[in-house]
């Protein structure tokens, strides 16, 4: 106990740099990821995709709308970059203040909201979930929906108290209790399909409660690392200093912003609801799709934030777009190979992921074919989170609203058309296709005012340079991993889950070796930059 004590201090008191806070975040994004397809593994082998699953994940989206609506645009928008103005002028105790303010005033807020929300239930699941209403035992699936909806409710409130701890801890940049506690929630929820779903007559109910201690603890986790830098709440909601009238101002429209994209996944839930074990097929595949953006996209840009946001405070723009590029060279050397990888292997990996227990063949047909037009928009997804970080670290939460509500518009006008078109074709899959349409223009608009509002991203021309050698490599790439296939189920039984695993890990693996080959050769920094860190340039 000792030893942990002594590890925790040392990772809560020592700063990390941005490309070590990148790797942490990224090492344990990617674990949370495995944690998290692993679980939905899980709740597919012991459910399959179909009604019950279905309510599941609709209350869970009801839930997470509460949370993203209510105290992510805060976090998000004002509440990093104030905090950071304070400490850098060394204002600890105002700092603290201000945190315990900002923290009590959410707090009280998701509590009455959720209360609302647990009276209103009855009410909200017939009306965003229309489809349930066509099912067999529509009652029965109803009235699971409306109970679990009402336990998730539980979560936005814990979660909220996790967002300002963890921005605190984001803005001293001590990322590791942060980075650790979405792997104890992803535990909680899978330890809950073995040891509590069946306590209960109706088992899904113990998969939410499973949610519930993982928010729980998800909280708890970053509370040791929160009092070694020196936080300490206060039972406070100051209102004399206007720091929190302030923190309402940016906040609006970042809710609002935030409030379109929510109105999107809304909407899609409720065509999903339309088509049996819809809204779970799109679930599994947007999970599978979200990983790499959270490992690479989010990890780095959660990293740079601090640092673009000290650039804004100290008028350094050159500094500010220097940690841009960089930035962003970093996601697409990640996500353009990933795009093209994901589209070669999309069936090897959604069978490897799901294809166990109740989880049907058409499951599997129509997951994979919801990834592949997911994975059309993995690039923009990854460089999305880093865009509205440089318009948060500037402190404008306005341009980022008004072009996610023509994105809105998008999204709304194609999820709603896509998937009748043609229902054989695309099907709850037209969705995804929608979603990624919808984050390309939402990624392009966002490069386009961004570039009006600060002058020329790419002054050295080194992203331009970089997205050209990087789409030939992972093209050439994606060929190899498309022939090597074939190649491995000549020597191995891919029927089998054993033979599968190795075709996919071999194929990856000749993907990865050729695209780090090629990037080599075509001198791409980043690279280069993995030769020098592991020491492997060759000496002349």
């Amino acid at each position: 106990m000792g030893t942990i004590k002594k590890f925790w201090y040392y990772v809560s008191k020592n700063k990390l740099t941005i490309g070590s806070a990148a790797i942490i975040l990224g090492v344990t994004g990617l674990l949370s990821n495995i944690l998290g397809l692993f679980r939905d593994r899980v709740i597919a082998g012991y459910f399959g995709a179909g009604p019950m699953t279905d309510a599941y994940y609709a209350s869970f989206r009801l839930s997470d709308t509460i949370l993203n609506l209510l105290m992510l645009g805060a976090l998000s928008s004002a509440f990093i970059p104030i905090f950071i103005e304070k400490i850098t002028k060394n204002n600890t105790d105002e700092a603290n203040r201000f945190a315990s303010t900002l923290l009590n005033f959410i707090l009280v807020f998701t509590i009455i909201f959720c209360l609302i929300t647990f009276i209103l239930a009855p009410r909200l699941v017939p009306l965003f979930l229309p489809g349930f209403m066509n099912l067999p035992d529509k009652e029965h699936i109803y009235q699971i929906t409306v109970n679990l909806t009402r336990i998730m409710l539980l979560s936005p409130i814990l979660f909220s108290i996790s967002a300002i701890l963890g921005g605190i801890l984001n803005s001293y940049k001590r990322f590791v209790a942060y980075a650790i506690a979405p792997l104890v929630y992803n535990i909680s929820i899978i330890l809950s399909v073995f040891f509590l779903a069946d306590k209960f007559n109706t088992p899904i109910y113990g998969v939410a409660c499973g949610v519930i201690i993982g928010a729980l603890l998800y909280a708890l986790v970053q509370v040791p690392a929160v009092l070694i830098v020196g936080y300490r709440w206060k039972p406070i909601i100051d209102l004399r200093d206007g720091q929190l009238a302030r923190v309402i101002k940016l906040m609006i429209p970042r809710t609002l912003a935030i409030g379109s994209s929510q109105i999107n996944l809304l909407v899609d839930y409720i065509v999903a609801s339309f088509f049996a074990g819809g809204i779970t097929v799109l679930t599994f595949a947007n999970n599978i799709q979200t990983a790499p953006i959270v490992i690479f996209g989010v990890s780095i840009a959660t990293a740079i934030f601090p640092v673009l946001s000290q650039n804004r405070t100290e008028h350094n723009m050159k500094d500010f777009m220097k940690s841009f590029s960089w930035s962003a060279r970093r996601i697409l050397y990640f996500m353009i190979p990933i795009t093209i990888g994901v589209i070669a292997l999309r069936a090897q990996i959604v069978r490897l992921i799901y294809g166990t227990g109740n989880f049907s063949w058409d499951n599997t047909f129509w997951t994979t074919r919801a990834l592949l037009f997911f994975a059309l928009g993995l690039v923009a997804q990854g460089l999305i989170p880093l865009l509205l970080k440089a318009f948060y670290s500037l402190q404008d939460t306005k341009t980022p609203l008004y072009i996610s509500l023509v994105v809105m518009i998008i999204n709304i006008v194609l999820s709603v058309t896509l998937p009748f078109v043609a229902p054989v074709l695309l099907g709850v899959a037209g969705i995804a296709l929608a979603f990624s349409i919808a984050g390309i223009v939402n990624m392009v608009l966002l490069f386009i005012f961004l570039h009006e509002k600060i002058g020329a991203l790419d002054r050295d021309h080194k992203i331009f340079e970089s997205v050209s050698r990087l789409v030939v490599a992972s093209i050439l790439m994606g060929i190899l991993v498309h022939y090597s296939l074939y190649f491995f189920s000549d020597l191995v039984d891919t029927s089998q889950g054993f033979g599968l695993l190795l075709q996919t890990l071999g194929a990856t693996a000749f993907g990865a070796a050729f695209y780090f080959l090629i990037t080599y050769l075509l001198k791409c920094e980043e690279t280069q930059m993995i030769f020098q860190k592991f020491r492997l340039k060759p000496h002349n």
